[in-house]
């Protein structure tokens, strides 16, 4: 049905209604009004409205345009155009040339156009490879990637009105370095020991970037100075663990005490180390070792290489540079309280104390102290350990005071010694990527210093000022190992030690002289709760009751507290492990380390100062189980 005529009582009512019937929109039909509607007397329709409605395409031709094709084969396009041209997009890898001129994207053809297209020229990329030793030159490596070669092949396509003109990437890997160059390159470098050659043949095949150790030198294994293995007191150097999973301390602090005849300690002879090899032929020394020597005080005996009890008491082993002195110290114990009755106790031996001390007395003793009550407002000096199985209230503990200056001095050389050692792998490394000059490591060492080494620097500072303080507690050993590093790290021109192996002659001496005051004997100060208090140790403090209560804390070894710290200073020379710290009204408590040292905290408070050399940090919030350290690359306190 292409058209027809439809009435309606208004014209606008028809057209509706002849559009429903053919299905179409206004646009598809040509209406033509044949009647318009009439109306009488109170709008009542006395004759209708017709329309006529006839199909548009009834009227008007349309000419159907075709569009033409295009299609690729043999590497060669081909078109036809009819009405209307095909569509060519051009593809990645493809060069087209319309009517002689380069063309990218898309365009439409016509009849008569010139097109031709031809494939992108491969592109060829190089392998890259190098050598690289590392800094203690025990190893080389071999860093190759191999070169890649991208070709386009035209691919053909079916006829289409819009085609997409494709290129096929075809590549191939190039391995186009020679094993003879690379032997030629270890040669160069002066790499001839320990190479690998089957390492660098597969290195050389790889299909993508590999590293590989092409050449491995041999690693030093250090020596042993002779030592003293103690046996004395062994079955108490495990800690017991509690049945809660909790470790009792006391078991492993607890005096060791041997009968006549028992054995003391094996004396064991120095193991010679062997010397390295670096890659390139190079011997790497290890130090020298030196047999232990033994002084045998009173109480001792010796048997070949075993030191033996000739009577009953505590043994005393005392390390003093390579030479380590034997005893058996007497032990006092009192029965009871330390009080006016009974008066101060000065004891060149062990002291154990069965009751309280009070207020104003003094206890002291050139061995170790044991009270198993408390100490009140009293004090209390020992030159070994001290226990005290109760609590301190406003007492003064302390412990190993003529070693706390010793402990200092060494933690100031064993942080220097740190810094040295990673200044002197940073030389090596820019020897060999810059290829500077052994001449030319004094600047480099004044710039490593000034840039990266501060902290170093102020190690020296504060060893320098404490050695001049101290003077008449310490020998000339200390001095002297003091102006060496002077010559190093201060000098004003280049000396002997701006060279490699001058320094590393130096770290060796630095290394001896720190390995002659390791403490055998594992010094400390115990109690379970402390308040108002100062307690002073160079060794280890361990609290493992309610903790600590602004008290003043000085450990040489670690300080683990297994309560809480709330206010006043605590510092520890090795770290420390503290379980509380602070409180919730904000009490300012200040826990202080080296740095290098970390500082544990199961639950820190709001207000809690820790501190790594200067440099301190403020909780404004409370955290739980917080690991900090200082980072030298940083120059900043971090969380573990």
């Amino acid at each position: 049905m292409d058209g027809i005529e439809v009435k309606g009582q208004t014209v606008e009512e028809a057209i509706e209604e002849g559009l429903k019937q053919l299905q179409v929109t206004r646009e598809d039909v040509v209406i033509e009004v044949v009647q318009q509607e009439r109306k009488k007397l109170f709008g009542i329709v006395s004759q209708p409205a017709i329309v006529r409605l006839t199909k548009k395409q009834q009227t008007e031709s349309v000419v159907q345009k075709v569009e033409g094709k295009a299609w690729v084969k043999d590497g060669v396009l081909h078109y036809e155009c009819v009405h209307v041209g095909p569509t060519i997009v051009v593809g990645e890898g493809v060069i087209c040339l319309h009517n002689g001129k380069a063309i990218e994207g898309s365009i439409t053809l016509q009849e008569g156009d010139d097109v031709r297209i031809y494939p992108k020229e491969e592109s060829i990329a190089r392998s890259v490879w190098k050598i690289d030793i590392d800094a203690k030159k025990l190893e080389a490596t071999l860093t190759f990637a191999p070169g890649v070669r991208r070709r386009y092949v035209l691919e053909d396509q079916q006829p289409a009105s819009k085609l997409h003109i494709q290129a096929r990437v075809e590549t191939e890997l190039i391995c186009d370095v020679s094993y003879e160059q690379v032997v030629a390159k270890l040669q160069e470098l002066g790499i001839v020991y320990g190479v690998n050659e089957e390492a660098i043949r597969e290195a050389l095949q790889a299909e993508k970037k590999i590293t590989a150790v092409i050449a491995k030198g041999i690693e030093p294994i250090e020596g042993k100075d002779g030592w003293v293995e103690v046996k004395a007191g062994e079955e108490r150097k495990k800690p017991k663990v509690r049945e809660d999973g909790t470790v009792d301390y006391r078991e492993i602090e607890t005096i060791a005490t041997v009968g006549e005849g028992d054995l003391i300690a094996v004396v064991h002879p120095p193991q010679q180390g062997k010397p390295g090899l670096t890659v390139t032929n190079e011997v790497i020394p290890v130090k020298e070792v030196h047999p232990v020597t033994i002084k045998l005080g009173k109480g001792v005996t010796m048997e070949e290489n075993k030191i033996l009890a000739i009577q009953g008491g505590r043994p005393q082993i005392a390390k003093k540079g390579r030479t380590v002195v034997v005893s058996i110290i007497p032990k006092l114990v009192h029965q009871g309280d330390v009080d006016l009755s009974v008066g101060n106790i000065h004891f060149k031996g062990d002291v154990e104390i069965t009751g309280n001390v009070q207020e104003e007395m003094v206890v002291e003793a050139l061995g170790s102290i044991m009270i198993l009550q408390n100490v009140n407002r009293a004090k209390i000096r020992a030159q070994q350990s001290i226990f005290i199985q109760q609590n301190v209230i406003g007492g003064t503990v302390t412990s190993g005071e003529n070693k706390m200056l010793v402990t200092q001095l060494v933690g100031l050389l064993q942080q220097i010694r740190h810094s040295l050692e990673r200044m002197i792998v940073a030389i090596q490394q820019l020897m060999v990527m810059s290829k500077i000059r052994e001449q030319d490591i004094y600047p480099i060492t004044k710039k490593l210093i000034e840039s990266k080494f501060q902290t170093m620097m102020e190690a020296m500072k504060q060893y320098k000022t404490m050695c001049e303080q101290k003077r008449d507690q310490i020998g000339e050993q200390w001095f002297d190992i003091g102006s060496q590093l002077d010559g190093c790290l201060l000098a004003d021109r280049p000396n002997h030690f701006h060279c490699l192996e001058g320094m590393a002659n130096l770290l060796r001496e630095l290394n001896t002289f720190i390995g002659q005051y390791d403490r055998e004997e594992n010094d400390a100060i115990e109690l379970s709760y402390a308040l108002n208090s100062v307690i002073h140790g160079s060794g280890d403090v361990i609290v493992t009751g309610k903790g600590c209560y602004n008290c003043n804390i000085y450990a040489g070894g670690t300080l683990t507290v297994h309560g809480v710290l709330r206010g006043g200073e605590a510092y520890a020379q090795k770290g420390m492990k503290v379980k509380e710290v602070g409180s919730s009204l904000g009490i300012k408590t200040v826990l202080a380390v080296p740095k290098g040292e970390i500082i544990y905290i199961e639950h820190a408070w709001e207000g809690t100062v820790v501190q790594f050399g200067r440099r301190t940090y403020t909780f404004y919030e409370g955290k739980k189980y917080v690991e900090m350290k200082w980072d030298d690359e940083r120059q900043e306190i971090v969380f573990g």
